[in-house]
């Protein structure tokens, strides 16, 4: 899907020239998209951090549950998050932004796993690799589904 002026502003329900009084060409109305896709992202997972807490989840379903968190952060819509990783420049303000939350994530799992037993040392390495894995994991999962049956069945292969 490609993203053109016309087409957002078609879709916003608003003319060109008003998209032009506030953003100078596609590329700053994307890149504002995926500022607040990743500030959206960044607050549902400290909500599924929580919830991970709370019910003294097994590390196997805590994992579990920060999957199926951020396959559904990155999937709804399907479309927009393809629109997204594929036509967004990666302005360092963004980068920041996801490094800011994958730091969020790691030290937030770090935490859950010292406090099922871990040293600080196994958690914070345990949850690097845990947070890199479902990253990538699940953008591959999300850009690969063609369907929600897919995304569903895909979803279920990676949590196992």
């Amino acid at each position: 899907m490609a993203a053109t002026t016309n087409r957002i502003a078609d879709e916003a329900g608003v003319s060109v020239g008003s998209l032009y009084q506030y953003f100078g060409d596609k590329y700053e109305i994307l890149s504002e998209l995926a500022n607040r896709h990743v500030s959206a992202a960044r607050e549902r997972f400290a909500v599924c951090l929580a919830d991970i807490v709370e019910p003294e989840l097994t590390p196997d379903e805590a994992v579990r549950s920060l999957v199926e968190c951020a396959i559904e952060v990155n999937s709804n819509p399907r479309e927009f998050f393809h629109l997204l990783y594929d036509q967004v420049p990666r302005t360092p303000e963004l980068i920041e932004q996801v490094e800011g939350m994958n730091r969020q994530l790691v030290l937030g799992f770090s935490e859950y796993l010292q406090s099922r037993g871990f040293s600080a040392d196994d958690a914070l390495l345990t949850s690097r690799l845990t947070v890199t894995a479902v990253d990538g994991q699940v953008h591959r999962v999300v850009l690969e589904s063609d369907s929600p049956e897919e995304l569903r069945v895909r979803t279920e292969a990676v949590v196992r």
